[in-house]
């Protein structure tokens, strides 16, 4: 997952609109890996405190050398695409991940 915070300057509607018609679409080209691709924009701070990201995105993938796979693309000539894309709408220096292991309670309805 990544904590993601936009660009000084941005507004709220031009990161969402950017995140969603440009990047993600580029991302997707990119990572042929991800299984599973969600970007979680912020609404509101039900606790009153607001938080120093924008957008919680997760990238699913099925193992860890995927997770390998990924950053090492990051790293490459593709990978520059979407660094540079990322400069035009996200505070790189404020964007920070994390790897998670998913543990689901499943309900019965």
């Amino acid at each position: 997952m990544a904590f993601i915070k936009r660009k000084p300057g941005v507004s709220r509607d031009e990161f969402v609109r950017h995140y969603e018609e440009v990047h993600a679409p580029l991302a997707l080209r990119c990572f042929p890996m991800f299984r599973k691709y969600v970007r979680n924009y912020y609404l509101d701070s039900v606790s009153g405190q607001e938080p120093d990201f924008d957008c919680v995105t997760e990238f699913w993938v099925d193992s860890m050398e995927d997770v390998r796979a990924v950053v090492d693309l990051m790293r490459s000539e593709l990978g520059k695409l979407v660094r540079d894309d990322e400069k035009k709408f996200m505070d790189r220096a404020k964007t920070v991940s994390y790897l998670f292991e998913e543990r689901a309670s499943v309900l019965d309805s």
